[in-house]
């Protein structure tokens, strides 16, 4: 039986009030903004997310393939590869400003050219905090702030609210699947990892330096984890997780395999902290069957 991996592009990888200043792990910008940006080109899904929370998706005239949320993208041009995008046909729709995503290291290719005829916006979350970080600084620079703080606000207060509730409660060990041929998991700086320290939880190979390490079976059942994270768009995939796993020699049951649609798991966005509840609840679950 094959897995489809649940890798995503760019993957080779997401307190209080936010009525003063930016967080400071904002984005980074490559020259200022004159004015407000009325013309934007998103060249990563998760961006062109962010885009629309900070109620700028009126002004973005250009998304980069695979952005697929929300509904309303669908209407928007199709500019291309996010990771090799076409800089003349950029320049060419006269943007204000280029959103792009560099986390992980992997290099976008051809934004040289445009860096110096456009402002470009690179994103680089590391933390849930950066997620509302990168979206209030897209907010200020597409003239939106006012209208994006209650989005911000709200994000912050489930990030609060749900590590208080669960992060120092006894541990659960998790195993991340991403796919098993060859069995990818997630090292230690995606910012899964935090989701998974504010449920009270931890990733059994959070100490790997490699950002989408290649591991053994084995090296998975000597880590003993309680849980299996995984990202799923089809229903029957948490089954054939369960059934991969237990004719390995495991005796997990089904509500120890905890998916989540890989678009919300995998994007540092506002649905991946909306989503932050539901998991700790679910890994809650887990960790509930194991006392005695």
């Amino acid at each position: 039986m094959k897995l489809r991996h649940c890798l995503f592009s760019g993957l080779f990888l997401l307190a209080g009030s936010f009525n003063a200043t930016l967080p400071t792990q904002a984005g980074t910008l490559s020259s200022p903004v004159q004015g407000t940006a009325k013309r934007i080109i998103s060249l990563s899904p998760h961006a062109t997310e962010l885009i629309f929370g900070a109620r700028a998706g009126k002004q973005l005239i250009g998304v980069a393939k695979g952005s697929n949320y929300p509904p309303e993208v669908k209407n928007i041009p199709d500019v291309g590869d996010s990771l090799r995008p076409n800089a003349e046909l950029l320049l060419s729709l006269n943007p204000d400003l280029i959103v792009t995503w560099s986390s992980g290291g992997l290099p976008v290719a051809g934004l040289k050219q445009a860096e110096r005829m456009v402002p470009v916006l690179s994103l680089q979350p590391e933390k849930l905090a950066d997620i509302t970080a990168d979206l209030l600084q897209i907010a200020t620079l597409a003239g939106t702030l006012e209208q994006t703080r209650p989005l911000a606000n709200e994000l912050e207060e489930i990030i609060t609210h749900t590590r208080d509730e669960y992060s120092a409660r006894t541990l659960v060990p998790v195993y991340i699947f991403l796919g098993n041929t060859p069995l990818y998991t997630l090292g230690g700086k995606p910012i899964l990892n935090e989701m998974l320290q504010v449920c009270g939880a931890y990733n059994i190979f959070k100490d790997l330096n490699t950002p989408s390490p290649i591991v053994s079976m084995e090296s998975i059942m000597q880590r003993r984890p309680h849980l299996i994270l995984a990202g799923a768009a089809k229903e029957e995939t948490p089954k054939d997780i369960l059934a991969f796993f237990n004719n390995k020699g495991f005796a997990f049951e089904q509500r120890d395999i905890v998916t989540q649609h890989p678009d919300i798991l995998f994007r540092p966005t506002a649905r991946l902290i909306r989503a932050l509840p539901g998991l700790c609840k679910s890994i809650e679950q887990v960790r509930a069957s194991a006392r005695p």
